[in-house]
């Protein structure tokens, strides 16, 4: 009896850290989201992501502002740059579709590229305007955090953190988190702007008249390991791997730094090749492949929802206090861009449902798929338009566009940086500017852009087949 005090100052320390409190409320901050959306059912109607939401709560009562919680800031930057390649990872574990290879879809594939690389002419183009002394990193982790997400801007941040951009996971966070304010304080008005002009699709039933599909959730067996546990296990494995290949990577780059933080930064890309490569062989195994795509999805999904949160409860406001004109200016007009290039390009790209998609595209070009998901549940509750769809797969087939910008343009104007700057500067803007127009220029060789209509006109009136 004598030593249960000692014990308990012993167990004690495993709460020391402030580690477990931080992912625990992170938790309690989305599920105290989700019983505030049912309690307010206007709440869930306006489309709000209540990861967002849960995010927004956890920055106002965190030390930054209120100071209620104490959160590990490093902790979180840490869920969000581990939790970007898990998503990474167990979206590219899944099955592809064979029904993804629509007009709709390959419309939307490249709309994804062209709207990120306009986002960089946007911002790098600011930045060289502003002062062309600041590092190109202020203005290209625009399309990172717009385009790409929280966890793509805190990673390739970090990496350039080393080359001369101040805080630059941080800056990354904070320019996410205001993509995410640009998605709901435009986004919703939009919806509801389009709405009483009419734009929104007044037919979907051909999309609405599926027969309700049955899903049959996979039982393990006496003994065996939990569907869960077993998707958890197998994303763990390439998570491993990946690690493993970076390492290999950065070590053979040792020469070279500024490229060997570069590999780390693009971690998520190379979890992503490694789960492809890994699909083939898993499916060789005795019984079939272990991957349960629909469980697969869950994990994507609740880590969405986690680093989402968490992205959002880890800005440090003086960081931008220390950098907020670039990055207010940089938000701003890049913003304003994203919104007038998504509904001029929408309009112009699908016939079937253009408002939805141009809802979604601006959804995802402003924060992440999820939160274009749910602007396009606004104004499609059902999801009846072929908007979902096209943005699913779309996003899968960006990738070959994407990857030319993420692993080229981009780190080569970051290399830049320094000696000639800016003079390198505009020639890689220009760069930009021409991979810009090719792909537009592809876009409507093979994915059905047509420029109709008044030029000036961000929605003529066009006549609709059929």
């Amino acid at each position: 009896m004598l030593r249960q005090p000692e014990q308990a100052t012993t167990t004690m320390q495993f709460w020391a850290s402030g580690g477990a409190l931080t992912a625990i409320t992170i938790i309690v901050l989305l599920l105290a989201c989700e019983v505030i959306a049912r309690l307010i059912p206007p709440l869930r109607r306006l489309g709000l992501p209540l990861a967002i939401l849960a995010g927004a709560i956890g920055l106002l009562l965190g030390d930054q502002a209120l100071g209620l919680l104490s959160l590990d800031i490093e902790l979180l930057e840490s869920v969000v740059y581990h939790g970007l390649a898990i998503v990474f990872i167990s979206v590219s574990l899944k099955a592809p579709s064979e029904g993804g290879r629509t007009a709709g879809s390959r419309s939307m594939a490249f709309a994804i590229v062209a709207m990120m690389a306009t986002q960089a002419v946007v911002g790098l183009g600011v930045i060289l305007a502003l002062d062309s002394t600041l590092h190109p990193g202020f203005g290209l982790l625009l399309p990172m955090g717009f385009e790409e997400g929280p966890g793509q801007a805190l990673s390739m941040g970090a990496a350039w953190d080393d080359g001369g951009l101040p805080n630059g996971a941080q800056v990354g966070l904070i320019i996410a988190v205001i993509g995410f304010g640009w998605c709901v304080l435009a986004g919703v008005p939009l919806v509801i702007w389009g709405r009483r002009k009419g734009w929104a699709a007044r037919d979907q039933s051909a999309a609405g008249g599926r027969e309700a599909e049955t899903i049959t959730v996979p039982q393990p067996e006496p003994g065996s390991l939990d569907t869960l546990t077993t998707q958890a296990a197998v994303v763990g494995l390439c998570y491993l791997l990946t690690w493993a290949l970076c390492t290999g990577l950065a070590r053979a780059l040792a020469s070279m730094p500024d490229l060997a933080a570069m590999v780390w930064g693009f971690h998520f890309i190379f979890g992503a090749a490694v789960a492809m490569a890994m699909r083939p062989l898993l499916a060789r195994l005795p019984g079939g492949t272990p991957v349960d795509d629909r469980t697969m999805g869950r994990v994507g999904g609740f880590t969405v929802d986690v680093i989402t949160c968490a992205a959002l409860s880890a800005v440090q406001i003086a960081v931008l206090r220390s950098h907020w004109l670039p990055i207010v200016l940089v938000t701003t007009l890049g913003g304003l861009w994203t919104l007038v290039f998504a509904m001029w390009m929408a309009r112009r790209a699908w016939t079937e449902a253009p408002f939805e998609h141009a809802v979604l595209w601006f959804g995802m070009s402003t924060g992440t798929l999820p939160t274009g998901l749910a602007l396009l549940k606004v104004v499609d509750p059902d999801m009846r338009s072929p908007a979902a769809v096209s943005a699913v797969f779309g996003s899968a087939g960006s990738v070959i566009g994407v990857g030319p910008l993420l692993m080229g343009l981009v780190p080569m104007t970051v290399a830049a940086y320094g000696g000639d700057w800016p003079g390198r500067g505009w020639l890689m803007l220009g760069a930009l500017v021409g991979y810009s127009i090719v792909v537009i220029g592809l876009w409507r060789a093979f994915g059905g852009l047509r420029f109709r209509g008044p030029l000036l006109s961000m929605w003529p009136d066009l006549e609709e087949p059929g």
